[in-house]
């Protein structure tokens, strides 16, 4: 890691679940997330918390340009492609307990795609 990706994840290298094994693991690794036009927005929020958590590289098949460019603000170092292998990031199913109000799907698409960035870092730092 260069200095300023030392910095830039201080906070993740101090997590002793994390460290720094743990997060070179992350910006070595390759996650794919296909974009669905019926629910995009948890899967950008998604990539967007990968992108931020250092994942080398994120794949969003059938992403625009625009979409590309707001995931890209949130990770300096990570590669993002329309196309291409990784290890596929599966979205959280709708909790039981989650109200069935429709005026929340703007917070369901954040707890579904923070919840499955979450769960798939975790796996890859963990090995």
């Amino acid at each position: 890691m260069r200095d300023e990706q030392v910095r830039r994840y201080a906070r993740h290298i101090l997590l002793p679940d994390v460290g720094g094994l743990g997060q070179t693991a992350l910006m070595v690794s390759s996650a794919r997330l296909e974009l669905r036009e019926s629910e995009p927005e948890a899967e950008l929020i998604a990539a967007t918390y990968l992108a931020a958590g250092g994942v080398g590289t994120v794949v969003l098949s059938g992403a625009t340009e625009a979409q590309l460019a707001g995931v890209a603000t949130h990770g300096p170092d990570t590669r993002l492609l329309t196309e291409g292998p990784g290890r596929d990031v599966v979205l959280a199913p709708r909790p039981a307990w989650w109200p069935s109000a429709e005026g929340d799907r703007a917070a369901l698409a954040e707890w579904r795609g923070a919840i499955a960035a979450v769960r798939w870092m975790a796996d890859i730092a963990n090995r």
